[in-house]
């Protein structure tokens, strides 16, 4: 396979000036490296040191927040539950009671009824006790 033949026009270029300009020297005698370096490891420690504490109060914020929510909640809690309990007319102790005193009334008046119905049935028997006791005196003797 043939490489293709491939010109590429030339271009020209004027000649471009740039402004002259003087860039100013470094100088460097009385740079001293380990000054530097001992002053950016101080602020390095400063940095962290302060990352650390700022870390530290971020976390004790969250939890006291944390805490205080779950105080809150606790408060609605007890709050909703003397609302309910304000709302219900009386407590699962005077239910109870109450209902002990319904079962000792119907006690009480089954009792009665009991009494009543065995005093209607002895002067029922005695009745027809005596009424069989006299129809036999009159039939006996014409008999």
């Amino acid at each position: 396979m043939a490489t293709p033949n491939i010109k590429f026009p030339t271009l020209n270029i004027p000649n471009l000036k740039f402004p002259s300009a003087q860039i100013p020297g470094i100088d460097l005698t009385n740079f001293d490296v380990k000054k530097n370096l001992e002053a950016a490891r101080d602020n390095t420690k400063r940095a962290v040191e302060m990352a650390t504490n700022l870390t530290k109060d971020v976390a004790y914020v969250t939890v006291g927040s944390g805490v205080l929510a779950f105080q809150q909640v606790q408060v609605r809690r007890r709050e909703v539950t003397a609302a309910v309990q304000a709302r219900i007319p009386s407590s699962f102790g005077d239910v109870t009671a109450a209902g002990a005193a319904v079962s000792a009334r119907v006690a009480s008046i089954a009792n009665s009824a009991k009494d009543a119905a065995e005093k209607t049935i002895e002067r029922a028997t005695k009745s027809v006790s005596e009424t069989v006791v006299s129809v036999r005196s009159k039939i006996a003797p014409s008999a």
